[in-house]
This record gives C-alpha cells, sequence and structure tokens, in this order.
C-alpha cells in the first residue's frame, strides 16, 4: 500500500541537520494537514478527501504558486526593488488574483493533445472569460486565450486518418498575422480528439450552484464529439461544421460523410484541406489557418481555378484589402472595378483535377454574393420572406428557402435585360414621329459604337496581361528549344515548296 503523505516523505530524506519532522509526526492528523499544504503550494492535485472544495483548490492554486516564485525571485535577487516598484507589483498581483477569482471554469476536457498555441497534452478548461491550458501533472495554467479575442470556431471531421478523428479550430482573425510571431491572447487555438475514445476518461463540469464539481465519465469506445460540443458551447461564437450537402469533393466515397465537404490542397510546400463552408472557404488543420469569406472576396475573379494538364489545377483566391473593402461597404457598386483596388491572391497548388466542377458548381450558386453583404444582396421579395420566417411566418411552397443549384448562365441575364429593353424602345418609339426617331436611334447607335469599341479595347489590354490571361502565365505552355523550333519550319517550309513543285508539274503537263 502507498505512503498517505508521499510529500513530506520525499522531503523528510532532503532535510538539513537540525532540522526534524518528529513533532509533525506524532500525529497522523498533523502529517496530514502539511501534507495538503505542500501539495498546494507545488502545484500537486487536490486530494480526493477534499473533492468539496476542489474547485476553490483549482481557482486559487494557480496564484499562489505565482505569488511564491515571484517571492522566491524578489529574495534572491542581488539588490532589493525600490517601495514604489514593489507597491505597484503587488497591486497588479492583487488585480490578477481578483480577476482569476471572478473567471470561474465551466467545463473541463482532460489530456487533449494540442497543436497551438503550445504543442503537448493538456486538460483545457474554458472559463467565463478565457479558455486555459493546463499541464496535468504539475496543474500550472500553460497558456491563456481571452473568449473576446475569438472570431470564429469551426468542428472538423479530420481527413488522412485510418481511424475518425476531429479537429478544433479557433480563429481570433480570418487572416492570420504573417511573418511575425502573434501576442500570447491572439494566437490560434488548435486541438484534435479522436472520434471513439481509445481510453476511458472523465470530463468535469462546474455549476455556480453547486459547491462541487460534475464529474462524467466517457467509456472506451464512446463517441467524443458530444464532450466537445460541450466545451465549444460555452464560446461567445456559432460553432461551424462542413457538411456534404454544401459541397462535395469529387474525389469522396460513400463512406466519407461530411469530410467529403474539402479537398487536398498545399499552401507553397505545406499540406492541408480546403474546407467549403456556406459562408466562406477555410484553410485549415495546417497552421497558420487562413478564413475567406464570401463578403472578402472580390467580386470579379474572386475563386480562380487554373490547369496545365487536367490531373491537378490550382484554385486561387482573392481577397479584398482593407481600402476596397471600405469601398465596398460604401455602398459604391463601382468600387470593385478601380483599377487602383488592392488585392491579396492566395494559390492553393496540386489540386485533383476532378474537383473543378464541385468547386466551380460551388462558386456559381454564390457569384452573386461575392464581394458583398449576403443580406444587402437578396431580392426584394427574397428578404421579405427571409424576414417572415425570422418572425415566425410560414414562406409559401414553391418559394426558394436557401441557395439553390444555379444552372443559368450570365448570357441569359444579357439576353433578358437586352430584349426587356428592346421592347420597352420599340414602344417609345411608335408613338413618335419617324423624323425625330429617326434621328434619335443614329445619334444612340454613334454612342453606344463608341462605348463598345472603348470597352473592346479595355478587354484586350486586360486579355494581353500576364496577370489575366492564363496562357501567358509561368509554366502554362511547355518551352521549346530553338533547336527543335527550327525543325518544325523546316518541315513546313520542306511541305510548302514539295506542294509548289506538284503544282508546277501539273500546269506543265
Amino acid at each position: 500500500m502507498g505512503s498517505t503523505t508521499p510529500l513530506l516523505d520525499i522531503l523528510s530524506k532532503h532535510l538539513p541537520t537540525g532540522i526534524s519532522l518528529a513533532e509533525i509526526s506524532k500525529s497522523s492528523e498533523s502529517r496530514s494537514t502539511v501534507e495538503t499544504l505542500l501539495s498546494f503550494a507545488v502545484g500537486g492535485e487536490c486530494p480526493t478527501r477534499l473533492s468539496n472544495i476542489r474547485e476553490d483548490w483549482t481557482r486559487k492554486q494557480p496564484a499562489a504558486t505565482k505569488a511564491l516564485l515571484e517571492f522566491l525571485g524578489m529574495k534572491g535577487s542581488k539588490r532589493a526593488r525600490e517601495s514604489e516598484d514593489t507597491d505597484e507589483s503587488n497591486s497588479k498581483r492583487h488585480k490578477t488574483a481578483d480577476a482569476d477569482a471572478d473567471d470561474l471554469p465551466l467545463f473541463t476536457l482532460p489530456s487533449i493533445s494540442t497543436t497551438s498555441p503550445i504543442r503537448k497534452k493538456v486538460d483545457i478548461t474554458i472559463h467565463g472569460r478565457s479558455i486555459r491550458f493546463i499541464n496535468p501533472g504539475t496543474r500550472a495554467v500553460e497558456s491563456s486565450i481571452p473568449l473576446s479575442g475569438i472570431s470564429r470556431a469551426f468542428l472538423l471531421p479530420t481527413r488522412g486518418k485510418a481511424k475518425g478523428h476531429w479537429t478544433v479550430v479557433l480563429l481570433p482573425t480570418d487572416v492570420p498575422d504573417k511573418g511575425k510571431a502573434p501576442a500570447a491572447s491572439c494566437q490560434q487555438i488548435i486541438f484534435g480528439l479522436d472520434a471513439l475514445s481509445a481510453a476511458k476518461f472523465e470530463t468535469t463540469s462546474y455549476s455556480s450552484g453547486s459547491s462541487s464539481p460534475i464529474p462524467a465519465t466517457v467509456a472506451k469506445g464512446e463517441e467524443t464529439v458530444a464532450s466537445i460540443r460541450k466545451l465549444l458551447s460555452h464560446l461567445p461564437v456559432p460553432l461551424l461544421q462542413p457538411s456534404a450537402t454544401v459541397f462535395r469533393s469529387a474525389c469522396a466515397t460513400a463512406k466519407s460523410g461530411d469530410s467529403a465537404a474539402g479537398v487536398d490542397a498545399y499552401l507553397s510546400a505545406k499540406a492541408g484541406t480546403l474546407w467549403f463552408f456556406e459562408s466562406g472557404i477555410l484553410w485549415g488543420e495546417s497552421k497558420p489557418c487562413e478564413f475567406w469569406a464570401i463578403s472578402d472576396l472580390t467580386a470579379k475573379d474572386g475563386i480562380r481555378l487554373i490547369s496545365a494538364t487536367g490531373r491537378t489545377c490550382s484554385v486561387i483566391l482573392s481577397r479584398k484589402s482593407g481600402t476596397s473593402k471600405e469601398a465596398y461597404e460604401t455602398g459604391d457598386d463601382e468600387a470593385g472595378e478601380d483599377d487602383g483596388e488592392e488585392i491579396v491572391e492566395t494559390e492553393f497548388s496540386m489540386v485533383d483535377g476532378r474537383e473543378q466542377d464541385p468547386i466551380s458548381a460551388w462558386t456559381r450558386q454564390r457569384k452573386h454574393l461575392l464581394g458583398k453583404d449576403a443580406t444587402s444582396s437578396l431580392p426584394t421579395f427574397l428578404s421579405k420572406q427571409g424576414q417572415a420566417a425570422t418572425n415566425g411566418k410560414e414562406v409559401p411552397n414553391g418559394t426558394v428557402k436557401g441557395a439553390a443549384w444555379d444552372d443559368s448562365d450570365s448570357d441569359d441575364e444579357d439576353y433578358e435585360s437586352a430584349s426587356s429593353a428592346d421592347l420597352d424602345h420599340s414602344s417609345s418609339s411608335d408613338s413618335d414621329d419617324g423624323e425625330d426617331v429617326h434621328g434619335s436611334v443614329n445619334g444612340d447607335s454613334g454612342e453606344s459604337e463608341g462605348v463598345e469599341e472603348s470597352g473592346n479595347e479595355k478587354f484586350e489590354e486586360e486579355e494581353l496581361q500576364e496577370a489575366h490571361h492564363p496562357l501567358l502565365r509561368p509554366g502554362a505552355m511547355p518551352r521549346m528549344s530553338k533547336a527543335a523550333i527550327d525543325v518544325v519550319v523546316d518541315m513546313v517550309n520542306d511541305d510548302l515548296v514539295d506542294d509548289a513543285s506538284d503544282e508546277e508539274d501539273q500546269l506543265e503537263e
């Protein structure tokens, strides 16, 4: 049977001469009290006999450990701090302790493998204002992220694993800070858990009305998604999860499930997954993650596909910069066409060529939403129906309730607008005088020709630019050596000379 006071036993073996624990060893109650005090001071776990104070133990232990370390560090310094600095640090320490006391825990997931903000196995506890990563052995807080800094939350089925696995991605911003280390409070949170529990473990819930935590056991082989959802339910943002009904990969199988809502891709030399949601596209699982909301993509060529061979393709996402986004928010319809618009392009390569059709279909369905606010881009009758549905009113049958498959073509819209304009023009011309109508038509045609010519010139100039023409991009067309070109030219010349000589012989005959 193990000792009931292991910390005290270890300490007694290393005490200097002259210090004895005889007085403490006279009663088991004294030894137990000293053992509890040592465990609290060094970051140990709360004893099982004191389970009624476990919540208070967990809340106050980090502040006590930090205060002891600061005290020891101050004593070991070569020069004492000035009284003003000491008072200031003490006031800050009291404020931190008060803040920690107010930030009560809500739910804990034990022994979770995390990728960010730290890379180790930790206990994840979500509090009222923060999410903390706690070392299972020492109970020290490895990292703490404020909940107010989390803007998006994703629950993703991990692709490429033999067994089911979940990956959670929490983003502070859609665009990560590239080229510099982010602040501790603005780091991405990425962690994963097996879909079926590999071993038995206990989750812990904390209720404000209860004095003790409420444990819940997850048996071996049991699904873990319910525990993950319970943790994420305390976040201040909605949880997004991919769905195969929104996007389905051409390479998916019948057993893929919702993991079919993503495609494998490479960002530079880093492998990852592009996830397609109703509201945008996520580059997930591979740190750093990034999200492209539909409203942030440019209205023109927001999503482009380039393929040289057809076996693989590249997906290019064009994000509006801050300047262009402000222009869109002001309601200027021509903002997206300005020459000075700054666009940030991100290219994902080595995408399977079969994915071009589903990606194009997903883009077509949301073409009218690219670069615009989703609510402002809906027609008036759809907006009214959405408001009626929100207010609890039933939407009549046969109306569109959400995104539907759009197999129409942009040429159809041009035809409809042109035909309606022609009908209006013809009806007005019948009621006017013939000579006036003739003159006005000639004048309009001259102006339209001028506009059309300028538009064609602009279109030709855009086609000749490498940034807009896929065939002029590097690597789009195979390179030929000068010797190969000379051989082809000689073959063509020989054929032409032979044809000309044959024609002369026929004429002479």
